[in-house]
């Protein structure tokens, strides 16, 4: 009995392979074609990091530690643009003494083409830059 059913069992599955293979591949272009073409907002939170500070300038206050961009775009590329992004980098180089605003921060971003960028939070990016103080140790001068 066992063997007449595990005879039936293969014969079924080994049957029509060519129509068996159609329908497979049918079936993974649909499922593609609808995973990757339905678009979806997804919220991106990257911490900002500030590089290259001239010498001889300080940070006047501390400013923003985070900026965040709404996505909209296909899931899986939204995906992508998540791993492919950790941080917000801010270079100073070249900077002078006083209030810089940062604008268009989504420039910072690594996406594909088919993502948008609709939000960003803040819009702008202020840094306030002052000369450092010198700090005088007073020693003992009673000599």
């Amino acid at each position: 009995m066992a063997r007449e059913t595990a005879t039936s069992l293969k014969h079924f599955l080994l049957r029509n392979p060519l129509l068996r293979g159609l329908s497979l591949a049918v079936a993974v272009c649909i499922w593609s074609f609808t995973g990757t073409n339905r678009d979806l907002q997804a919220e991106l939170t990257l911490p900002v990091e500030l590089r290259n500070i001239p010498p001889g300038l300080m940070l006047a206050s501390q400013p923003i530690r985070e900026v965040r961009f709404m996505l909209t775009g296909p899931s899986i590329l939204i995906d992508g643009a998540r791993r492919a992004n950790t941080t917000i980098i801010i270079n100073l180089r070249g900077a002078l003494p006083g209030k810089t605003v940062f604008y268009n921060m989504e420039s910072n971003l690594k996406l594909p083409d088919n993502i948008k960028v609709t939000r960003i939070t803040p819009a702008s990016l202020e840094i306030n830059l002052i000369r450092e103080q010198k700090q005088t140790v007073e020693g003992d001068q009673s000599q």
